[in-house]
């Protein structure tokens, strides 16, 4: 029987539910299922699980049940349910729902950056090995992540397959991409996450304002537009890092710019538009961002990211007296 880890978790208990009849398990079964589904949706991972381990006691090889424990253990981000989202990813077919591979994508792109953060301790000799050449095992460790991360673009290619358009799957082959060094590639991705978000957002808002949406369906609505903001921001945050670090400063500028736009509340962004535009040498709107940053940081003049931008703003006051 498939799934066996899992089921040993589920033996001390599945006896609980052995008086019950067909249509009585149906139906709880049923029931752990749209819940578990309906908790994955709202984000409330923790509940997912349960709903999942609690439904997998009266069907251990159910797939929905054991793809949402998978997402839910995945999504928690501690490496121990990570890995073992994993084991389940990889027992389950790929061929009857996009998010097993692109779970078991996500789940093995985490692991390599677990494996490049453990080869960076090595190194610097903040991680032990019993290695007799640390430096080597530094190399192996390393050369297992990007392993790994081949391996993921291979999983969000087949997703991909399955789902064309994806933004999820798109952002993955981002990251992916972003890992292995191929940039190019990661831009072109990025695009089209980009585009896809955009369209998805403009159907989305559109939902809102349907007559008779009740109050669950519009909290629904929402969400879905927050995820949508979170993932085109985060692409655009990726996009603008590759662009501002190869020297391309004003289409970085531009993908900093809409980021910001989907997201605010983050003070950090406009320091880095600082840097841009002084880059730029567009030091006066350089001087805005910074006073704009620090307008809205809670973070104390001991912070050695408020030191950098007074410095950065003396610069800029210095640059703009001597035009």
């Amino acid at each position: 029987m498939r799934f066996l880890p899992c089921l040993i978790l589920f033996t001390s208990i599945a006896c609980m539910s052995s008086d019950m009849n067909d249509e009585e398990r149906e139906r709880f079964l049923e029931i752990h299922i749209e819940s578990a589904g309906a908790y994955l949706s709202m984000g409330d991972y923790g509940r997912a699980v349960d709903q999942a381990l609690r439904g997998l006691e009266l069907d251990p090889d159910n797939f929905k049940l054991r793809l949402y424990l998978a997402r839910g253990w995945q999504k928690t981000n501690r490496t121990g349910d990570v890995l073992r989202a994993e084991q389940i990813f990889r027992d389950l077919p790929r061929d009857e729902d996009y998010r097993v591979a692109l779970g078991l994508g996500e789940t093995i792109e985490r692991r390599g950056i677990a494996q490049v953060d453990a080869a960076e301790q090595v190194r610097t000799g903040q991680r032990y090995t019993d290695a007799p050449d640390p430096a080597a095992r530094a190399d192996e460790l390393q050369a297992k992540a990007e392993a790994a991360w081949r391996e993921a673009i291979e999983m969000y290619d087949e997703a991909l397959a399955l789902a064309p358009g994806d933004a999820e799957i798109l952002n993955g082959l981002v990251r992916a991409n972003t890992l292995i060094g191929e940039y190019e590639v990661a831009l072109s991705w990025g695009d089209r996450v980009i585009e896809i978000t955009e369209s998805d957002r403009s159907w989305w808002t559109e939902a809102l304002t349907r007559p008779g949406m009740s109050p669950r369906e519009e909290a629904a609505c929402r969400r879905s537009l927050d995820r949508l903001d979170r993932l085109e921001s985060s692409v655009h945050l990726n996009s603008y890092t590759i662009l501002a670090t190869s020297g391309s400063f004003e289409a970085a500028l531009k993908h900093l710019s809409r980021a910001s736009e989907l997201d605010s509340t983050n003070v950090a962004l406009y320091s880095r538009r600082a840097e841009l535009l002084v880059d730029l040498g567009r030091h006066a709107e350089a001087l805005t961002a910074i006073d704009s940053y620090l307008s809205r940081t809670g973070d104390t003049f001991e912070s050695e990211d408020v030191r950098r931008a007074f410095q950065l703003r003396a610069a800029c006051q210095a640059a703009i007296a001597s035009d």
